[in-house]
């Protein structure tokens, strides 16, 4: 007897069902992204500074992930680049006439254009302000795009950009000498403060942006001098100021409300109104000082004014020294991030952890300008170019790190 084959009885699915089940897919994909989103700003809010127009740079990289640069060096036209500043954990190139960021793989992740006559750009947080110093008008801008664009009543000074995505501007003053205005990140106006008789010349604002510290210049019988302020935005006068025989042309707020406040001759770090830190540069100048977004601080001093002969002091987020070494080398700029120093010479690229140890050296061409360290990177700007170096590098096997028998270098440790 012939066996019937059995058929396939199990129901077919309809076109309809199979459009509904990619739909339900889609709709999944999306939920889990969103949700990823969500987890995202939760804690970045809660462990650092985050805006939605970082999060949106962050998930525009992630769309063009699959993208990458040729890597470095990445070649400027050098005639055209006016400043390389760091802006998060990639570099921002400010142009004549445009500005674009370069990922690690130097890849270009956005490009404006700008009719600026002068531009200069301050950094913090991710974010850009971008101001035309004498002129009126100023852009925000994140790593890929313009956030806002204005014009000021009055001409530009100065200004600063804090990690929480507030702006400070010094301007000349409608009835007084300068003035300083801060907006929230929403561009609401939070602060406004009149200098009667002194031009604002470094501006800084804390990371919680409820405070701002500004250094003033002045002259008084033909002698100059520099009163630094500290406002609290909730009164009108400033909580503590200082007055200075000397230009004053940087402040930093480091962590809390303690403040850097740095000229050729003073590095001082004042908690409130009281100094705890003051550092004795009656022999000595500060040549080079740079203070990342972490509020590592680095400083070279020219020991007894020469130019090639420099101290190297590294200090951690309160404003106390990490460790002080000596390079008989003339320093063209230095870097820092939460875990290294660099340093820039006329011929090698200086990489120290936190320990003072030197765990990198590299031979760099004689037409570098700067350094920025970045973790296991440190770029170095270049006339014509960018170029990257690991940051634990070409160190010389012959060379201790820190040898103890040289009396020129010392570790000083944090017992905090």
């Amino acid at each position: 007897m012939a066996v019937q084959e059995k058929k396939d009885t199990a129901p077919q699915k309809s076109g309809r069902r199979k459009g509904q089940e990619r739909l339900i897919a889609v709709f999944k994909t999306v939920s889990i992204i969103a949700v990823l989103l969500v987890l995202v700003v939760i804690a970045a809010q809660r462990f650092g500074n985050v805006t939605f127009s970082s999060v949106s740079d962050y998930f525009d990289t992630l769309v063009s992930g699959a993208k990458s640069g040729d890597g470095y060096p990445y070649f400027l036209e050098s005639t055209g680049v006016r400043d390389v500043r760091t802006i998060g954990s990639d570099l921002f190139v400010l142009g004549e006439d445009s500005t674009f960021s370069l990922d690690s793989t130097a890849r270009q992740l956005g490009s404006t254009q700008h009719s600026f006559s002068s531009p200069v750009a301050y950094t913090a947080g991710g974010r850009v302000l971008l101001l035309d110093v004498g002129e009126t008008g100023y852009r925000i801008l994140s790593k890929t795009k313009v956030l806002y664009e204005g014009n000021f009543p009055q001409r530009l000074l100065t200004g600063a950009i804090g990690k929480d995505g507030s702006v400070a501007i010094a301007s000349r003053g409608a009835q007084s000498q300068s003035a300083l205005t801060v907006y929230n990140r929403r561009q609401t106006e939070v602060f406004q403060w009149n200098c009667a008789s002194e031009n604002i010349v470094a501006v800084s604002l804390s990371d919680n942006g409820k405070r701002a510290a500004v250094s003033a210049i002045g002259a008084k019988n033909g002698e100059l001098y520099s009163k630094v302020h500290i406002f609290d935005f909730d009164k009108a006068e400033p909580v503590a100021s200082f007055e200075y025989n000397t230009a004053i042309s940087g402040v930093y707020f480091l962590s809390g409300h303690r403040l850097l406040i740095t000229g050729e001759s003073v590095f001082t770090v004042v908690d409130d109104a009281e100094k705890v830190l003051e550092e004795d540069l009656s022999l000595n100048t500060l040549s080079h000082v740079y203070s990342d977004d972490s509020h590592f601080t680095a400083a070279a001093f020219s020991k007894y004014g020469s130019t090639a002969s420099k101290i190297l002091r590294l200090y951690d987020r309160k404003g106390k020294m990490l460790f002080e070494t000596e390079l008989s080398e003339s320093v063209r700029g230095i870097s820092c991030d939460s875990g290294h120093m660099s340093v820039l010479t006329d011929s090698f690229l200086y990489n120290y952890n936190h320990k003072g140890q030197l765990v990198g050296k590299t031979p760099v061409d004689a037409d570098c300008i700067k350094p920025f360290t970045d973790g296991q990177n440190t770029y170095v700007y270049a006339m014509s170019s960018i170029k990257c170096f690991k940051t634990v590098g070409i160190a010389e096997t012959t060379e201790k790190a820190v040898d103890d028998t040289d009396t020129t270098d010392k570790t000083v440790a944090n017992t905090e």
